[in-house]
């Protein structure tokens, strides 16, 4: 299974969704604070997000049967909103961000 946590300190994006997209294939969104989950074949994907033009950064991953890949996400926050005209233009796939936060063991 994977686990995404959205988080929740953005000023950006709070009232919109974010399209999660594993191998090429709009699974569900994420609204904001949330926690989306899904259950993946065995084996190695590709995940990223995206929200109209613009989205995240693609990670690999492979998942086992008895694990749970949890996924942390988020927009732009900090100094990075003062940038947001560069980001829709030219750093549209560095708009939203996500990174791999834990692999845990079904017991």
């Amino acid at each position: 299974m994977i686990r995404i946590r959205r988080e929740s300190r953005e000023y950006f994006d709070k009232l919109r969704k974010y399209n999660v997209i594993l191998d090429g294939v709009k699974i569900g969104c994420i609204s904001d604070g949330d926690i989306f989950e899904y259950t993946p074949n065995i084996g190695s994907h590709k995940l990223r997000l995206k929200v109209d033009w613009c989205g995240s950064n693609s990670l690999f991953f492979e998942i086992n049967d008895d694990e749970i890949v949890e996924f942390i996400c988020g927009g732009l926050k900090g100094r990075k909103m003062f940038l947001v005209y560069w980001y829709i233009t030219f750093g549209f796939n560095k708009y939203l961000w996500i990174r791999e936060y834990a692999v845990r063991k079904i017991l």
